[in-house]
Order: structure tokens, then C-alpha cells, then sequence
């Protein structure tokens, strides 16, 4: 066979998951490059209307892998997708989220597979006739290509790079009977398959959801959001007077803000919080790592308050502002107030 494109991806309570489409976005960026076909590995419990539907926007063949016992969680089983199942396919190259899905499981699975791994891709390009990648380092201040020399290679993807693009030749549709084995159909086949997956070594207990109220943050028009530069809770007081400044906003932070305690989970914007896109976001204190920057690109205006010069989060602000926050904010509360109160 051929090589391909494979791209792997879970539902999300049974339903397409969105960074799915950005996967296949990104599949078409490296058709172009290659001129390889693509296939979808859509890996857990989904709705087969919903398959058929994504086949037919994008006309890709889709196999939904299921795992036996199905409670297997989803980043086990990606671990445990055998190697032979990847000799059928024969891939060039796998897609992946860089989520924490994915993060988990494609070192695993290169090793598995005797594949490379670039992980965190922000980018994909050619250089010299060779397909690179690009991706952020050294606390996203540098960014590196990379080209891989193996005949495969996983790559994970950081969301919300690469937007989706529904305007892809082809229309598929045909669904095949679940429990069928048929890895290699043409493009637009939907096929179904059961891989034994071993639990011998844990004990599934359950899931666990966050079930604060994230309505706050999706709805407000300004965002406040706090960082690592905050050195103290007690600081917090300032992001929150802050925010007060502007009708409808809201509090949000990074994830070591809410790793501390600080604020909760459903205040966190990034890859593993939320996604945002306010008209203004104000990032006071935030280095700017790409888990972050994930979660609030699409912000129409974006304002940052960091001491380092360097900081990565300038590269995608609008406005930035070189000074630590507890000197900035009080003189711009200051400001704003005597404004104020020489309005009649």
C-alpha cells in the first residue's frame, strides 16, 4: 500500500470533537506537500451519522477504532493501538492534538511503531524539497524547524493554528457495518474495528468533570487574565479592580494560577482550560507558553503586562507594556479614577 495521512482523533461525549477539523486542516497542508491520501482513525464511541457527515464535508475514509473493554480511557488506548494495525496503514505521517490526549500517547506510540515525534507544531512548511515543521522552545522565546529523516513520523498539533477548511474536493457517505476489519477502502469509506486492549495492570474508576460554571468567560467582551508574574494571592486584588473598569468582563488566569489555588479551574484560559476570544484580553504577568496563547489567539485586542522584554506573549499583543504589574495597574487605577472624577 501506499502511504498515507493518518490523523487520529477522539469524540467528545460521543460528538465530533472540533480539533478535528483542525487536524484535517492541517492534513490538507501536508497533502499539498506530498500529495499522500488521508485517513482518519477516529478512536472511541462515536455517532456513525456524525462520521458520515465529517466523511462528506471532507471526503476522508474514517475507521472508528473501538477498544475491548470499551472503559478503556482514550489515551490507553491510543498507547495500546497495535503495530500491525500501522503496517496496514502504512503511514507517512500521524496527526495529533497537542492536547493531553495527545501529549500522552504519541511518544508511546512513536516508540511503539519505531517512528520520530515532533511534538507541538505550530507550523508546516517545505524547505529544500523536505516537509518541515515548526515549533516554539525555550518557554516559547524561540522557535525551531524541524524536518524528520524516519519513514514516520507522529506530529502533534497545537489548537487553534490551523483553521478549519470545509472546501475539500470529494463526497463520501458509504458506511460499512460495524465490526468489519476494512483498514485500506477509498476515501469516503466508513469502516468499524474492536482491538483487545489489556487492563490488566489498572483499575478504570470513572471520570471526572469540572462542573463550575465557565459561562462567565465566554461571554464577556473583556478579559483580564492573570500569570506567573503574579507573585502573591494577595496581588489578585489588583486584576480584579482591574477588570471592574470595564462592563461585562471577566477574571481569568494561566494554568499555574489555578495549579496554585487561586483561582478555579473554570477561570483557566489554554490548551487545557478554555477557549477564548474576547474583544479585549489583557494578560497581566503571563509569560505567554503556547498551552496559553492556544487558548486566547483569536482575542480581537490583545494587551500584555510582563518585565521581560522578551516575553513570547508580545509576539501576538497588540499593545505591550514593559513593567511589573504592581507598579502599572495602581498607576492606571489612579489614572482612570482622577479621570473620573473631573468628569461632570
Amino acid at each position: 500500500m501506499n502511504q498515507q495521512i493518518i490523523i487520529i482523533t477522539h469524540p467528545v461525549e460521543g460528538k465530533i470533537a472540533p480539533v478535528s477539523h483542525e487536524l484535517i486542516s492541517a492534513a490538507f497542508e501536508l497533502r499539498q506537500l506530498t500529495d499522500l491520501d488521508i485517513k482518519i482513525l477516529m478512536t472511541g464511541p462515536v455517532v456513525l451519522d456524525d462520521c458520515k457527515r465529517l466523511s462528506e464535508t471532507y471526503g476522508i475514509g474514517i475507521t472508528v477504532v473501538n477498544t475491548d473493554p470499551p472503559s478503556i480511557p482514550d489515551e490507553i488506548g491510543l498507547r495500546n493501538l497495535p503495530a500491525s494495525l500501522f503496517d496496514e496503514l502504512n503511514p507517512a505521517y500521524i496527526v495529533m492534538a497537542h492536547n493531553t490526549n495527545g501529549c500522552d500517547a504519541a511518544p508511546g506510540l512513536a516508540v511503539k511503531i519505531n517512528a520520530a515525534c515532533i511534538t507541538g507544531v505550530e507550523k508546516i512548511s517545505s524547505h529544500e524539497g523536505a516537509v518541515c515543521f515548526t515549533r516554539s522552545i525555550f518557554n516559547d522565546k524561540i522557535t525551531e524547524r524541524i524536518t524528520s529523516c524516519a519513514p514516520t513520523t507522529i506530529v502533534t498539533l497545537v489548537p487553534g493554528i490551523f483553521k478549519p477548511d470545509t472546501h475539500a474536493p470529494g463526497k463520501a457517505g458509504e458506511a460499512e457495518e460495524a465490526g468489519e476489519t476494512k483498514i485500506a477502502g477509498s476515501a469516503g469509506k466508513i469502516s468499524s474495528i474492536i482491538l483487545p486492549c489489556s487492563a490488566d495492570n489498572y483499575q478504570m474508576m470513572g471520570f471526572k468533570s469540572e462542573s463550575d460554571d465557565t459561562s462567565a468567560l465566554d461571554n464577556a467582551d473583556v478579559i483580564v487574565s492573570a500569570g506567573n508574574g503574579i507573585k502573591e494571592e494577595e496581588s489578585l486584588d489588583l486584576i480584579f479592580q482591574l477588570a471592574n473598569l470595564f462592563p461585562k468582563s471577566a477574571v481569568a488566569g494561566s494554568r499555574p494560577i489555578c495549579d496554585k489555588k487561586w483561582l478555579k479551574y473554570s477561570h483557566q484560559v489554554g490548551i487545557t482550560g478554555a477557549t477564548v476570544s474576547p474583544k479585549l484580553y489583557i494578560a497581566c504577568g503571563i509569560s505567554g507558553s503556547s498551552q496559553h496563547i492556544s487558548g486566547m489567539r483569536d482575542s480581537r485586542f490583545i494587551v500584555s503586562i510582563n518585565t521581560d522584554p522578551h516575553a513570547a506573549i508580545f509576539n501576538v499583543s497588540d499593545v505591550c507594556i514593559i513593567e511589573d504589574l504592581t507598579t502599572f495597574i495602581p498607576q492606571l487605577l489612579t489614572a482612570y479614577h482622577e479621570h473620573q472624577s473631573r468628569i461632570p
